[in-house]
């Protein structure tokens, strides 16, 4: 089964029969970008920038998450718990992501939304016949990932240090970065590390989710329409490059 129908089953399923006519009567013709990334690429950021930039506004898939476990009157933490459990908490925020693709609700010139699924509930809402959409990815070695927790972290003379020290090549896992990073003198170095290979870790488990729950991998950089290194580059750098893809690929701001 194709992840297209893949969602337009578990839509059916979770939300009803007629979730989809009403989808598709949702949609109208606003420009939407949609965000996506590695971790630590920083995709809020450039997500609230291109906003502000374009006359646009910013949607976060992270706060309709947020949003479903207040009114479950659960914390985060205790939703993210139910989510192997209740596959429809999952449907549920996808299809309140799809309904913020259709740009029924959206008064801005543009909307522009950040999160780890927004691209292929694109894909799927383009199925459906919405148009001017640009769908988007940003990427960062796994090593640049763990300098920029460092600095997070940290802050920027441990960012340094590392950047440094641990040598520029490809990590095959993260216990091998692992390795590298235990020789640096950091304080709270092994809790840093931790705290990173968790949320790594995190971030798989939701692959390997979506994957079982739609049939795609948000990670498969084929279903993006721009893909952007991040690596050894500041944010504003960064923007200025996403403005550039834009342009190049002839993205229209009504």
């Amino acid at each position: 089964m194709d992840y297209i129908s893949g969602i337009e089953s578990a839509f059916k399923k979770y939300i009803g029969e007629e979730s989809i006519v009403d989808l598709r009567k949702s949609i109208t013709d606003k420009p939407m970008i949609l965000i996506a990334g590695d971790q630590l690429t920083g995709k809020s950021t450039q997500a609230k920038r291109l906003a502000d930039n374009l006359g646009g506004s910013f949607h976060s898939v992270g706060a309709l998450f947020r949003e479903a476990a207040k009114k479950r009157g659960i914390s985060v933490a205790e939703q993210a718990k139910l989510l192997l459990v209740e596959r429809g908490i999952d449907v549920q925020i996808d299809y309140k992501t799809c309904q913020v693709i259709s740009g029924f609700n959206i008064k801005s010139n543009l909307g522009v939304v950040e999160g780890r699924q927004p691209a292929y509930m694109g894909s799927y809402m383009a199925s459906l016949g919405k148009e001017n959409i640009i769908r988007l990815y940003l990427t960062c070695s796994i090593r640049e990932q763990a300098l920029r927790f460092l600095r997070r972290e940290a802050g920027e003379a441990a960012y340094i240090e590392g950047k440094n020290k641990i040598p520029k090549i490809d990590y095959e896992n993260l216990q091998s970065l692992n390795t590298e990073i235990q020789k640096l003198e950091i304080d709270n170095r092994d809790k840093i590390m931790d705290e990173f290979i968790e949320n790594q870790n995190r971030d798989d488990d939701d692959r390997h989710r979506y994957s079982g729950l739609y049939g795609f991998d948000y990670g498969n950089l084929d279903g993006y329409d721009i893909v952007l290194d991040t690596n050894e580059k500041e944010p504003d750098a960064v923007f200025d490059k996403i403005l550039e893809k834009l342009e190049i690929s002839g993205f229209r701001v009504n």
